[in-house]
């Protein structure tokens, strides 16, 4: 059964597909020329770019962020245990490091404060754009 839609709303919908086609095309072309001055940048140490105009710029912000997986929380070991034998238990267990523990105890001055220095990170980098006002 196909519902009566008023007119003012198909014209709503149509418009919508056409600018979210149109919005894809632009992402792609954006992604593109994101290759080519991303790497630029960060290989130059250059942290904006002007564009002609001057009616703003390209900012490349870099940013830290800690190395972490969801690998080790897909599984309840509880209920694994209750399903496999001890040997293949300790086969499937790893031992890792609580960073919030870690970050934590570090900040009550309970461990030394170089210990953030062994924390593994990884740089993410993002554009931005910054019009002139």
């Amino acid at each position: 059964m196909t519902a009566n839609i008023p007119g003012q709303v198909q014209d709503a919908v149509d418009q919508y597909m056409e600018l979210y086609q149109v919005s894809k095309q632009l992402d792609e072309r954006m992604s593109a020329l994101r290759k080519v001055i991303e790497p630029f940048m960060r290989d130059n140490e250059i942290s904006a770019i002007r564009d002609r105009n001057r009616t703003g710029k390209v900012q490349l912000n870099v940013q830290e962020r800690a190395r972490m997986t969801a690998r080790y929380t897909t599984y309840e070991v509880e209920q694994l245990s209750k399903l496999l034998e001890p040997h293949l238990i300790q086969r499937c267990l790893v031992e890792v490091v609580d960073k919030d523990k870690v970050e934590a105890l570090s900040k009550l001055g309970e461990l030394p404060a170089d210990v953030i220095d062994y924390r593994t990170t990884s740089p993410t980098y993002s554009l931005t754009v910054r019009f002139e006002k």
